[in-house]
């Protein structure tokens, strides 16, 4: 079980998800042409739904969380397209991207985003904000393509050895159960999306349509991805297959960067408080470790946050990505 999911095993790491826009809806927060549909080809036959806003460089990149939407990003991002170029898009198999035939692996996940860049003509280099597993392809799509890359932020982000908790016995069996039941989770409503069992009324615990930061109208925009059977399908297999990055693998110089960490820890539920303290404290070594890989990196604890800080804390998420651009801006000019 990745600990960038502990937080949310209780929904399965259920995220919000968008379809097809309709009529304009109410919206929490952002602007309601994040609801719009925009594919891009990037060659091969496959296409990949990406909706850009805003002027000014850099253009400001966002990669969401493991089961995560573009929708997550609407607290900050009216925001941030007042001043920015900022471009919002659905990996394989999310939102309305469709799924592809690849396993997704680190390498095939930033394979997609740098085609998709190149084939919508975004100007590069951009800034990367990633959460969670997306604080994962960020760096990793940094050490293939430096070129492309002229900041990070990273949301609360997963990294490699989160899952070596030095755990007891009895603990790591506790462990592995989790990702036994989150596994079975996705694949039962992999069958309900199959089977058109997923309703606004009759969830299956497979739609959480009562979500804290969404109105009503955007979760009936929502509802039709979840009734996706390759969503979850994706799901696992970027669960599965995350892995295989190794972690960062150079230093990062004098790169732009920051690594937000959250302050909220809920309890796993029936976990044991050895285990609870074993996750906060790996998460906060890890994320002092990705900071200091560049002489510009820093790690911020932001207060009173969970793990959708971008919701819940969007004020001090803001001022980092705004102090990354503002860095990648003046490294720009020199």
């Amino acid at each position: 079980m990745r600990v960038f999911c502990i937080a949310l095993l209780v929904t399965a790491c259920l995220s919000p998800s968008v379809s097809l826009a309709q009529a304009p809806p109410k919206m929490s927060a952002g602007s309601p042409e994040l609801l719009d549909k925009h594919l891009i080809d990037i060659g091969g036959g496959r296409k990949l739904n990406m909706v850009c806003m805003g002027k000014g460089a850099p253009t400001l990149v966002f990669e969401q969380a493991l089961g995560g939407t573009i929708l997550d990003w609407q607290h900050i991002q009216v925001e941030l397209s007042k001043t920015n170029r900022t471009c919002f898009y659905d990996r394989a198999g999310y939102g309305q991207s469709p799924a592809s035939d690849q396993p997704r692996t680190p390498r095939n996940v930033t394979d997609d985003l740098h085609a998709l860049l190149r084939k919508a003509g975004e100007r590069r280099p951009v800034v990367l904000i990633g959460h969670s597993i997306g604080g994962r392809y960020a760096p990793y799509y940094y050490e293939r393509f430096p070129a492309d890359v002229a900041g990070m932020v990273l949301v609360d982000p997963g990294f490699y050895g989160q899952d070596d908790l030095g755990l007891s016995a009895a603990d790591q069996t506790f462990f592995d159960g989790l990702r036994t039941k989150v596994y079975a989770k996705w694949s039962n409503c992999a069958a309900k999306a199959r089977s058109h069992e997923i309703t606004l009324e009759a969830t299956q615990g497979c739609f959480a349509a009562k979500l804290p930061y969404y109105t009503r109208d955007e979760a009936a925009r929502m509802l039709p991805v979840f009734q996706r059977p390759e969503r979850w399908e994706t799901i696992a297999s970027e669960y599965g297959h995350i892995d295989e990055d190794k972690g960062p693998r150079k230093t990062w110089g004098d790169l732009p960067l920051a690594v937000l960490t959250r302050t909220e820890f809920p309890p796993t539920p029936r976990a044991s408080e050895a285990f609870n303290q074993s996750v906060e404290a790996v998460l906060k070594r890890g994320h002092a470790a990705l900071a200091a890989r560049s002489s510009r990196g820093e790690n911020i604890t932001v207060p009173n946050s969970n793990h959708y800080m971008q919701a819940n804390q969007p004020g001090p998420v803001l001022a980092a990505i705004r102090k990354v651009v503002a860095e990648a801006s003046a490294g720009a000019s020199r």
